[in-house]
């Protein structure tokens, strides 16, 4: 992994872990922890392996 992509992935987790806390802050647990859910489920289906098909020709 080249060293911008590292540094890159390092300045998004900490983007999103502020941007979090202001959601927090902002509009409470109740608000925020469905949507971090979500987006969770979401990103855990995104990055999901995807079976090899090679039923067609």
């Amino acid at each position: 992994m080249p060293v911008t992509s590292f540094a890159l992935m390092i300045l998004g987790v900490i983007g999103a872990g502020g941007l979090t806390v202001w959601a927090l802050n902002a509009w409470g647990v109740l608000t925020v922890l469905p949507v971090a859910m979500a987006i969770g489920l979401i990103g855990r289906w995104a990055l999901g392996r995807v079976p090899f098909d090679d039923s067609h020709p």
